[in-house]
């Protein structure tokens, strides 16, 4: 596992740089969750709001609005497809991605352009790399 500042980036998960989320791939579909990061920079998530199983998803678009004290904004989707599943213990309670966001996947999507898209995200290493700059410039601590 990759770490700076507290941060943790685990291996076998890929990595979406740009819009702040993780993929783990899992047979047909990926679950989706915020890095490790993205929950320090947004404080304790207070509400999230999931777009619907079902609802099909180009990458880029928005698959949820995610709240706290201090942010307010869009959770993107790293890939295109159709969400499968939403994670209703993160959905009743939000914070569960603060306390672990790697545990806490928001929604599952059955991908649809995975080979094409997988060539955007990038493994643990990079990744921790990448947000080395981002870390300094946000300025937030992870543990």
């Amino acid at each position: 596992m990759s770490e700076y500042k507290g941060c943790r980036f685990p291996e076998g998960l890929f990595y979406d740089t740009e819009y702040h989320v993780w993929v783990k791939l899992e047979g047909e579909e990926a679950s989706v969750g915020a890095t490790d990061p993205a929950q320090a920079y947004a404080g304790e998530i207070i509400y999230i709001k999931v777009k619907d199983v079902g609802t099909r998803l180009e990458r880029g678009s928005i698959a949820a609005t995610v709240e706290s004290a201090k942010y307010m904004g869009p959770m993107r989707s790293p890939l295109t497809g159709t969400i499968t599943k939403v994670n209703e213990d993160v959905r009743s309670s939000p914070s569960l991605i603060n306390q672990d966001p790697y545990a806490s996947w928001v929604f599952k999507i059955k991908p649809e352009k995975l080979n094409e898209e997988l060539s955007r995200l990038q493994d643990a290493k990079s990744a921790s790399q990448k947000y080395k700059a981002i870390i300094d410039e946000w300025g937030v601590q992870c543990r």
